[in-house]
């Protein structure tokens, strides 16, 4: 493919290489690292990241509070997996789109759309619980309305993730993707890891006191976004490129295997952050209080391992897709057989560690390695998809997984375990992703 001249950061590279890439594999440079443009990039992408961070703090602080929560209001387990099951169809439906839509108006007006949306679904559900807390909405009522208001999150705030992620795309070459979008998972674990300080600074004040916050501080990220985050206008040339994402589907054979095992590692991450609070619960036999105290730390340690993996392991070594996906699936894996042995609760802080680990290899290796297979005009609607798989998980776990963890609290974990066994010998033989995993040196 010839050079084509685009405006900013974003150009594709023509010079020469050992082997050119296939059609659609195209090389995005970065910007001259000589130059101050090269900070300006790093700045953006830093406040870029600093914005995601909030959806991984209500995330987490969700997962370890509405578990113990749902059973003071009534809710069983199955009403608790629906609320992120809406969410997550939403999430299924629309990521696509704004990720096409974000390679047509740019990654900015949708990024910004993504977080107000977080904020405004965060808001809301909190306004519900408090309403029914209070004795102003029946149960009957509160729960329809706790499965929409989390559903403006899926249908909106769907947008900022696949176009925070074409964004880093656009200003980064080939060598730099992986370690780059690795942030973009890592920014998710940021939150994860700062949500149960800040519930435990914030918590005297009230039960959904730090929900609050985190809705405030998205509408603040938004704000920030919307006054300091720098995005070099759609030109009409770029906008006639980016045309040929309105093609792209699940369907293509670029997308498809990396799609396919994007869902089974949803699957496996849905699994057992829905059920992990339950089972510290029912194997030791807890409060509610004391098992969102124990669920809390162990998610957090979990998510700080995986963390270390994003922001200091994938740079400092310069892992690429192929290291990041076998040894993902592998790392995994073992995890969900620690599951299956423990009988304390060191043993389920281990495997919360393994999943956490393994999940963050994993993550960070399926964008990269969609994301290096298309073009520049295609970043935002690959992104899209691949993105658009992560919700599956939470809508197929309240009707397959929980009903099972009901009848043996350890059968989630033995679903998880052939899953992703099933999904480690898929990255080894399916032909596409080796052709993909071949391109790169690591």
């Amino acid at each position: 493919m010839g050079a084509a001249h685009l405006s900013g950061a974003e150009q594709v590279y023509s010079g020469s290489t050992p082997s050119l890439p296939p059609r659609g594999l195209t090389v995005t440079s970065t910007l001259p690292p000589e130059t101050g443009a090269s900070n300006n990039r790093r700045s953006a992408i830093h406040l870029l990241i600093g914005s995601l961070v909030c959806v991984g703090l209500g995330q987490s602080l969700l997962f370890t509070v509405l578990p113990p929560l749902a059973r003071t209001l009534g809710l069983v387990e199955w009403q608790v997996g629906a609320v992120f099951a809406f969410s997550g169809l939403m999430w299924f439906v629309m990521s696509p789109f704004w990720g096409r839509k974000s390679d047509r108006w740019g990654r900015k007006p949708v990024v910004l759309l993504g977080i107000t949306g977080y904020g405004l679904s965060m808001a809301l559900l909190i306004a519900v619980i408090e309403a029914n807390l209070a004795g102003w909405i029946s149960l009957a009522l509160a729960f329809p309305l706790m499965v929409l208001v989390r559903g403006i999150f899926g249908l909106v705030g769907s947008g900022a993730f696949p176009a925070a992620q074409a964004y880093i795309a656009d200003r980064t070459s080939r060598a730099e993707r992986t370690s780059n979008i690795a942030l973009i998972n890592a920014a998710f674990g940021i939150g994860v890891v700062l949500g149960p300080g800040l519930g435990a600074l914030l918590i005297g004040a009230g039960l959904l006191a730090p929900l609050y916050a985190v809705a405030a501080i998205a509408f603040f990220s938004a704000l920030m976004i919307t006054l300091f985050l720098p995005e070099n206008p759609v030109t009409r040339q770029q906008r006639q490129e980016r045309a040929a994402s309105r093609k792209l589907s699940f369907l293509d054979r670029r997308i498809l295997p990396l799609a396919i095992a994007s869902v089974v590692m949803s699957i496996c991450q849905s699994a057992t952050m829905q059920t992990a609070a339950f089972f510290t619960m029912d194997l030791l036999d807890l409060t509610p209080e004391s098992a969102a105290l124990k669920s809390g730390i162990a998610l957090t340690i979990s998510a700080a391992a995986s963390l270390l993996v994003q922001v200091v392991v994938i740079r400092q070594f310069g892992l690429g897709p192929k290291v990041l996906l076998i040894w993902g699936a592998a790392i995994a894996l073992s995890g969900y057989v620690v599951f299956l042995l423990s009988e304390s609760y060191v043993p389920v802080v281990l495997a919360l560690v393994l999943h956490g680990v393994g999940l963050g290899m994993l993550r960070p290796g399926l964008g990269s390695a969609a994301s290096l297979t298309v073009g520049p005009g295609e970043q935002g609607a690959a992104a899209g998809l691949i993105m658009a798989t992560g919700p599956v998980g939470h809508v197929l776990t309240p009707f397959i997984i929980m009903p099972l963890y009901q009848i043996y609290i350890f059968s989630p974990y033995i679903v998880t375990g052939v899953l992703m066994a099933g999904l480690l010998v898929y990255i080894l033989v399916n032909p596409t992703i080796q052709a993909v995993l071949g391109r790169t040196h690591v």
